[in-house]
């Protein structure tokens, strides 16, 4: 049976989760971190990110789109829509990066920290992730780029179901700035 990176990710998932079995306790080391501000949830902030995509997403007369999505959109898209794999998630875009806390539920519970960025290169938009803890103990590289491997995958599928290219994404405190165009 050949392994697929998909199985591989699962593979990583599995033993990291093994491993923070054997840790029950957290030494100072290996504090978790905390978010440095609480972004509100409400279930009318996740319609208006649905509403903004399904939407927003119409280009003007020249060709080209502008969408602005919002710490509160995307918290609050994330905390009611993915409540199998992620509990009281915490979304900050800061620094030109987004931030992820929260507490994941499946395979183990445990605290969830993700940091990220968004680029675009050539009319393709990839998804870095800079490092992921859980539990307070770093995830393998290869799980990570994975994980990228995925969004990349969904953002792609996204653009060409769509006819659009995204063309620069901005992140700046408490927003993300999505620009693109239409193609025919």
């Amino acid at each position: 049976m050949r392994s697929t990176p998909r199985r591989r990710g699962l593979f990583l998932l599995a033993l990291s989760a093994c491993a923070l079995a054997c840790f029950p306790c957290q030494t100072a080391s290996q504090v978790v971190p905390t978010p440095e501000r609480t972004v509100p949830v409400s279930t009318e902030e996740a319609q208006d990110l649905v509403s903004a995509i399904g939407q927003g997403i119409v280009p003007d007369s020249d060709g080209r789109f502008i969408l602005v999505i919002t710490e509160e959109e995307l918290t609050s898209f994330v905390a009611l829509n993915m409540e199998e794999s992620i509990i009281d998630p915490q979304i900050l875009l800061t620094q030109g990066q987004i931030h992820m806390y929260g507490t994941m539920v499946s395979p183990i519970e445990a605290p969830l920290t993700v940091v990220a960025s968004i680029q675009t290169d050539g009319g393709r938009v990839h998804m870095a992730i800079e490092s992921v803890s859980v539990g307070g103990f770093p995830i393998p590289e290869t799980f990570i780029q994975a994980f990228a491997q995925q969004i990349d995958d969904f953002i792609t599928a996204l653009e060409t179901h769509e006819n659009l290219e995204i063309t620069e994404v901005e992140i700046r405190e408490g927003e993300i700035i999505i620009r693109g165009e239409s193609i025919s």
